[in-house]
């Protein structure tokens, strides 16, 4: 599977990114911190602790909102006198009044969830704020920390085990960042593989500590599959 911490759209459209890229993935094989939401808050509603067509203020884009309505929940604009959830993500028509209702519902008893919590994310010629940023915009407001989906906290990771009946030693995270895919990976009790042709070089890796310190380090993917598929991987 493919695992995204972008909430902005649905599973579809990274499926189709890439197809175009020559990777052939079903929208069933892409998973986001929204479409990790949706197995969260489907999983609540089985449990007992929502009820009915719940309500959700969504400070958030397209991919959010669809997550919430496919698990049954309703979204509600910034005016309405209460909801049961507050969810926050990238929002890139985020400004002061919707932090204000998210505030005041957070505050009137709504839970607070977050997609993620990167500060940033690369863009090409550097960085631009990431949903991270906005999450914490909320969290100082409220005064709430919210329960986040996305790497490198392990919620989605055993989410997507429990949803397709898997034990943890069936899985492994395979990526390219200590902080996030790394660490979640060890998190959710899974091997960590490191591959080095994204952001973290082998000599960042080597002296890596903690939960951070990948299972294995790899130069690109065709080797990792190489020494995977015949056993070598160490």
């Amino acid at each position: 599977m493919f695992a995204t911490n972008n909430s902005s759209r649905p599973p579809a459209h990274f499926a189709e990114r890439l197809g175009k890229m020559g990777i052939s993935a079903r929208d069933a094989d892409v998973v986001t911190s929204s479409s990790a939401l949706r197995l969260y808050l489907e999983g609540e509603v089985k449990a007992g602790h929502l009820h009915g067509r719940f309500t959700v203020f969504v400070v958030g884009e397209h991919g959010i909102a669809e997550a919430v309505t496919g698990a049954g929940g309703a979204v509600v604009e910034g005016d309405a006198p209460s909801a049961d959830l507050v969810v926050a993500g990238i929002d890139r028509g985020f400004n002061y009044a919707r932090l204000a209702s998210a505030q005041r519902l957070i505050l009137g008893g709504a839970r607070f969830l977050a997609t993620n919590r990167d500060a940033t994310f690369p863009v090409e010629g550097g960085v631009v704020p990431g949903a991270g940023s906005i999450v914490s915009a909320v969290e100082t407001a409220s005064g709430v920390v919210p329960l986040s989906m996305g790497k490198p906290e392990p919620l989605m990771v055993q989410l997507v085990l429990k949803e397709y009946g898997l034990e943890p030693r069936q899985a492994a995270m395979i990526g390219d960042r200590l902080d996030t895919d790394v660490a979640c990976g060890h998190r959710a009790g899974i091997a960590s593989l490191l591959v080095t042709t994204g952001v973290t070089s082998a000599v960042e890796a080597e002296k890596a500590a903690g939960e951070e310190r990948p299972d294995a380090v790899f130069g690109t993917l065709a080797e990792l599959t190489d020494k995977v598929l015949s056993g070598r991987a160490k």
